[in-house]
């Protein structure tokens, strides 16, 4: 499906972007790993590699442009190009407004943010260049509805689903398409920060969800994988909630 496609995953060292990575390599494609993590962004492209197939670790601070710019200079360089973006790379905080420091604002929105930003803003130049691209955002459904205590993230991840609906706008005519995907609560190592690894305290978050469970880095990875195919060449601008149907009630 993704045969001698260049794609960059950033935050892919564990979970959601991890199991993305995985996903495009199985199915042919030239995979950049990117994350701060070097020591589990390393050894999980050095897995892929002993597999056969072709993956590349870049460790990028995506907070800063100069890092971006490298990231996608890197993989142009590398793999002929930059044909998928999946922007993943995010942190959660949980502080209260009220009690929120300054400089942890500027942190969380530079982190699930501006590195979309930065990222993309690179990645479009060698989009543009060559007449096509896929730009896949991972937002959350806290984009889409405001969940209690984390106004913060809320915040980045409402700039994340405008931010996407932009580049879809204003990148159509170069075919470049730009849509993200909302999960809810994810079975991952940064859930087990946030929420804890508590099975009793899983199993009541599993129950927000319609479906009764937890979603895992799987579901997210597959429904990615969908947005950057061919098999979705007319969506663009789109926000797919994978959520368990917590936003349809």
């Amino acid at each position: 499906m993704f045969e001698n496609k260049s794609v960059v995953v950033t935050g892919a060292a564990s979970g959601i972007g991890r199991q993305t990575a995985l996903e495009f390599a199985q199915r042919g494609a030239k995979v950049v790993v990117a994350d701060i993590d070097e020591p589990n962004g390393t050894a999980f492209v050095e897995s892929l590699t002993d597999k056969g197939h072709e993956a590349l670790f870049v460790r990028a601070d995506l907070t800063r442009e100069a890092d971006c710019e490298r990231l996608v200079e890197v993989t142009a360089d590398t793999f002929g190009g930059v044909d998928v973006l999946v922007n993943n790379a995010a942190i959660e905080i949980t502080t209260p407004i009220h009690e929120l420091p300054l400089h942890e604002w500027d942190r969380l929105l530079a982190t699930n943010l501006t590195s979309m930003f930065l990222c993309s803003k690179h990645a479009l130049r060698r989009m543009i260049e060559a007449r096509q691209g896929a730009i896949v955002n991972v937002c959350s459904v806290s984009g889409l509805v405001a969940w209690p205590g984390i106004a913060a993230y809320n915040t980045t991840k409402g700039g994340v689903m405008m931010l996407t609906k932009s580049l879809a706008a204003d990148y159509a005519p170069y075919n470049i398409r730009a849509n993200c995907v909302c999960p809810s609560i994810i079975d991952t190592p940064m859930t087990d920060v946030s929420v804890g690894n508590d099975l009793d305290v899983k199993e009541q978050k599993a129950k927000l969800n319609p479906l009764g469970r937890l979603g895992t880095p799987e579901d997210v990875a597959n429904a990615i994988l969908f947005l950057a195919s061919d098999d979705s060449s007319f969506i663009t601008g789109a926000a797919l909630t994978v959520d368990g149907g917590y936003t349809a009630v």
